[in-house]
């Protein structure tokens, strides 16, 4: 029982004054080291180490005697210094049914003698129900000795109950007293006695007496006694007016309409704005554009929104202008804190109710569609009480209010000011600095919406501009909290920082909030840094609307960890089950982000687990949590082909002796009337410490400054934004099977835009040879719903027989519906070709019958024009521009204006639709296709294009010369193919087709698999992506060559310019044969 012992003794020593430890010095075997403990200041470091030692020397020298070493005399004079007279305590009891006292019931305590603080016990005497008197009498009273103070003859003529307890006495002699005026001898009695006894007389009274007075009573009552009461200092009068006067604006107003009428900027606009953001770095919806131009679409979109914000901002709502006026008025930090206080105590009130009956509603709700979910089936009446769910939700969040909510609607006007605004008014320059007061001043700012699940990073940016012009540039150690929904990650922080984040209805945490917290002057130098930043964020697993989604959990995951210098993981139980898929995928993620240079750290906290005393035991615990990490870890490396990646530790630093913390329960019993267990404090100094010793010895290099964080968040942001893939798995057994599944689904779908090519070329050629007039959409399409059909049963097939199939049950509507949308494709692809080439073949029959009468038209031209201009010849330019006429005028003969040819294939937006889709999963795809064209040529590098396959070996080996050999043919090998068959589909004539670019795609695939098949290294991801790029972008330059060619070869239009030119030389030479012979 060693650690019990000295985490006592350390409770203990850590708060001896000079002079208290001098009492027991005596008993100290190391009598020096107890010297040193004396001179060195309190509230340090090595303090708190010497701290440590003086524990150690005494369980070492007493051993299970170690209680004697603390004298009753330094127990009571630190219990007198702590607790001083005049102070009064106070404990709410609110319990259950089966609990000693039926209603809420309030305990206060006076500290020190009653008689010495008159006032003190009159005030107590007159807002309490009863009044309960601890006496001691001389022995020989035996209890009845008269009320001999003024102070206690007016208690005991009060109408109030009153219990008086006299400690010295065993019996009370059976006098007549009123029953309201009770007398209890407690000597002798046991705690559990005593108890009994006055909950009993307690009972009673508080039945049949006064009753209870309320907390504005109490405050007249003080007044009345002269006490100083805080709401009536002149500052906290007007905040609280202000206050009120907010509320009544709100009141004017629906609840569940609030948000839309006084807070619009944060409500659709501003989650239009996020989506239009993140699909600027995604383009998942990019359709038939191209990149640039899709981009700068959606750039001129965004704009827009931020204009519809500024429209508002300039008709900025009566609650919001007061609200900023609010902040702005109050000179003093803590009348500032005071206002926000108090409007979060009212804005409750007013919503209260409303939300109850909401969150009751809801629950209902979510009970009827489990219910109907059961059946496995679905019926009319499921998809009623989920619509009827979505209703209550979004009731639930338009109902959901606070000073938070009040704040978001700040950083939104300063966005939309700040994007659209060429003044710099004063607003605009106000707002932040206002964020940046509350921030500094320890009230916690959101770094993310919540509701959004975004970062609005130029209000963040702008915040940190301010904290580093109001503080200076100072360092900054961020610590990250992340877990489970309910887990106590709040509870937490608030009792080893005192913290109180901003907390959503049910007293969850929304989205990601920090709070800034400035460390002592004594400890900058020796701890590296000035301020601790602390981030909160919302739980993971917890209750969530039904249409949310997974990527946002793993996002906000993985944003709080690679954020952090120090993660806090904080975990219900022993077991990492719960946490471990967010935990996975934020490893893939960071792997992914290598660009960053990221390399936070983590420590685990079990709640709700005792340490256990066996070392070997406990080591053993702490090992198989490091095994669970590691396998995790290892895991997501091999998919992301890291192969410098082996263990937990080389992405997120932890050590298992000194990172793994076992956390007792906060209370000891069922709250809330059990008392808070002692060890929870305990474990929570244990803690503190250990992050502030991290801090110092560990991250040193690491930490920022305020300007470089600010720096750090955007950057983390956009790199999570241009993460278009890993986020929506659940854990890496799901990637794993996913890739699997995409790989062999891109087998099949080539299998068939092949077939779909073989059959367009045959009904190509039986246009050309005319022996089709017209093809049958109903034949085409029984084509290739045969062959979608056979399809289709092999991915059924996959579905029911692969060992994944419960991992990607959830997934297969998706596939099926793009199978059927390919397939739907390729038949309109199909029909619209062939209709096409009909068309042209018809105007280039009526071309040969037509292209004589031209020209005997023309000849008749020039025998009008050479009459009359009688025997002049007519000069180049002239004869051109007559010739044009005529060209122009009889043109229509030949083309009526109703035909109508496809128009010309987009090349490039081809191209980058199909690579988006091919490489979804690789790490910032949109970038490196974007840029490809400015990307050198393909070479080899050793390093990033080829992984050991043998997953055992510790290190990857290096490539053997014969192994570069084998990479290199292979290289050459693919090249030479890819290219051969450019050739032969550029010469077919067939003309161009998408599927071609899958076709170079698909032979790369096969081409780097067989080719390292059985050998001891595969060729990575990567190499597959840049050789793919450039093969691709070689392809295209052919493809749209053959797309030319073909147009000029098979376009009437076309073809009739080519005979431009050959028909106005005969033009030219006729006219002047005609000249001459005149």
């Amino acid at each position: 029982m060693e650690r019990t012992w000295k985490a006592f003794l350390l409770n203990i020593l850590e708060d001896l004054t000079e002079e208290e430890m001098g009492k027991f010095k005596y008993q100290l075997k190391n009598i020096d080291l107890a010297k040193e403990y004396s001179h060195i200041k309190r509230g340090t470091l090595q303090k708190a180490n010497t701290v440590a030692l003086l524990a150690d020397t005494l369980i070492q020298h007493y051993g299970e005697e170690y209680s004697m070493t603390v004298t009753h005399d330094v127990l009571l004079a630190i219990n007198q210094r702590n607790l001083a007279d005049l102070i009064i305590s106070q404990m709410g009891k609110c319990g259950r049914a089966e609990d000693r006292f039926e209603n809420c019931i309030a305990f206060t305590n006076l500290h020190g003698n009653a008689e010495l603080h008159e006032k003190q016990v009159k005030f107590l005497h007159e807002v309490s129900s009863v009044t309960v008197l601890l006496l001691s009498t001389s022995e020989n009273t035996s209890g009845s000795a008269k009320m001999i103070t003024p102070l206690l003859r007016e208690f005991w003529n009060s109408h109030k109950p009153l219990i008086c307890l006299f400690e010295n006495v065993e019996n009370i002699l059976d006098e007549k007293y009123p029953p309201h005026k009770v007398r209890i001898g407690i000597k002798d009695l046991n705690k559990v006695e005593l108890a009994d006894k006055i909950t009993v007389t307690l009972t009673q009274l508080l039945k049949e007496f006064t009753p209870p007075c309320n907390l504005n009573n109490c405050a007249n009552i003080a007044r009345k006694y002269g006490f100083i009461i805080d709401e009536d200092q002149r500052h906290f009068q007007e905040s609280g007016k202000k206050a009120d006067s907010i509320i009544d604006l709100l009141r004017k107003v629906k609840l569940s309409q609030i948000k839309e009428s006084l807070l619009p900027l944060q409500g659709q606009l501003w989650h239009e704005w996020c989506k239009k953001d993140k699909e600027s770095y995604q383009l998942r919806e990019k359709g038939n554009k191209n990149i640039e131009q899709y981009k700068k679409e959606l750039e001129k979109e965004k704009q827009n929104i931020r204009w519809e914000q500024y429209h508002k901002v300039v008709n900025l709502s009566d609650l919001m202008e007061f609200f900023r006026q609010s902040l702005q008025s109050h000179p003093e930090t803590h009348t500032e804190l005071y206002f926000l206080q108090r409007l979060s105590l009212l804005i409750e009130q007013l919503t209260k109710t409303d939300l109850e009956n909401l969150h009751q509603r809801h629950s209902f709700l979510m009970t009827q569609v489990q219910t109907e979910k059961l059946k496995q089936s679905k019926t009319s009446s499921l998809r009623r009480w989920e619509a009827d769910l979505e209703v209550v939700s979004k009731e639930i969040r338009n109902s959901t209010l606070g000073p938070e909510h009040l704040l978001r609607e700040l950083g939104q006007i300063y966005e939309a000011l700040e994007e659209t605004s060429s003044q710099k008014n004063t607003l605009y320059l106000s707002v932040p600095q206002m964020a940046a007061d509350l921030m500094v001043s320890g009230f916690p700012i959101e770094l993310m919406d919540g509701d959004a699940s975004y970062v609005p990073l130029k209000w963040v940016a702008a915040v940190f501009d301010k904290i580093s012009e109001k503080l200076g540039d100072k360092k900054v150690f961020v610590l990250s909290v992340l877990g489970l929904h309910s887990s106590g990650k709040s509870t937490l922080l608030h009792a080893m920082f005192g913290l109180q984040f901003s907390l959503s209805v049910g007293k969850n945490t929304r989205g990601a909030y920090m709070q800034l917290l400035k460390v002592e002057d004594v400890f900058k130098e020796e701890l590296g840094f000035d301020f601790l930043l602390v981030v909160d964020s919302e739980g993971l697993n917890a209750p969530q609307p039904m249409n949310k989604v997974q990527s946002k959990e793993n996002e906000l995951a993985t944003f709080v960890t690679a954020l952090g210098n120090l993660t806090l993981v904080n975990i219900w139980g022993p077991n990492l089950s719960e946490i471990q898929a967010v935990l996975q995928i934020a490893i893939h993620a960071l792997l992914r982000m290598k660009q960053l240079n990221i390399s936070p750290s983590c420590l685990f906290v079990h709640q709700n687990t005792e340490e256990t005393i066996d070392t070997n035991q406990s080591m053993a615990r702490r090992q198989q949590l490091q095994e669970k990490l590691d396998g995790i870890t290892l895991a997501a490396a091999q998919y992301e082909q890291c192969s410098d990646v082996h263990c937990f530790n080389d992405v997120i630093k932890f050590d298992i002796r000194t990172h793994i913390h076992y956390f007792a329960h906060l209370w000891e019993g069922y709250p809330p009337m059990a008392p808070p267990n002692t060890c929870y404090s305990q474990n929570v100094r244990e803690l503190k410490s250990r992050i502030l010793k991290f801090a110092k010895e560990e991250c040193k290099g690491s930490i920022l400054k305020i300007s470089e964080f600010k720096v750090r968040i955007q950057d983390l942001w956009k790199a999570l934004m241009n993460e278009n893939f890993i986020f929506r798995f659940k854990n890496t057994q799901e990637v794993v099977a996913m890739d699997k599944l995409e790989t062999t689904y891109n087998g099949w779908t080539w299998e068939l835009q092949n077939y779909v090519l073989d059959l367009q070329n045959q009904l190509a050629k039986q246009i050309w040879n005319e022996l089709v007039q017209e093809i049958l959409r109903s034949s085409v399409e029984s084509q290739i719903v045969e062959k979608h059909e056979a399809i289709k049963q092999e991915l059924e097939k996959y579905f029911q027989e692969d060992q994944d199939r419960d991992i990607l049950a959830s997934w297969k509507g998706k596939f099926e519906d793009d199978l059927r949308t390919l397939k739907n494709k390729l038949v309109v692809e199909t029909i619209k070709k062939c209709e096409d080439l009909l068309t042209r073949k018809k105007i280039q029959d009526l071309l040969k019958v037509q292209k004589v009468k031209i020209e005997h038209k023309l000849q008749e031209k020039v025998r009008e024009v050479a009459t009359f201009v009688k025997s002049t010849e007519l000069q180049e330019k002239e004869l051109r521009d007559m010739f044009n006429k005529i060209w122009s005028e009889n043109i229509s003969i030949v083309l009526p204006p109703s035909l109508s040819f496809a128009d010309d294939p987009d090349i490039d937006v081809d191209l980058e639709n199909i690579l988006l889709q091919h490489f979804k999963q690789h790490p910032n795809i949109v970038s490196k296709i974007r840029y490809r064209g400015t990307k050198k040529p393909f070479s080899i590098n050793y390093s990033k294009h080829v992984i050991s396959s043998q997953t055992s070996q510790v290190n990857a080996p290096s490539v053997e010369g014969f192994e570069k050999d084998i990479i290199m043919n292979t290289t050459a090998h693919i090249m030479k193919v890819v290219r051969e068959v450019i050739n032969i589909r550029e010469q077919s004539n067939q003309g161009y087709s998408s599927s071609y670019f899958h076709e170079i795609l698909q032979m790369i695939d096969t081409e780097t698999a067989s080719a390292t098949q059985g050998l001891a290294f595969v060729l990575s991801n990567r190499y597959k992506l840049e050789l793919a790029l450039e093969l691709v972008q070689e392809a295209a330059k052919s493809f749209k060559r053959m797309s030319i060619a073909f147009k000029q070869e098979n376009n009437p239009v076309l073809y009739l310019e080519s005979l431009k030119e050959e028909i106005f030389n005969d033009f030219r030479s006729s006219h002047k044969n005609y000249s001459n012979v005149d």
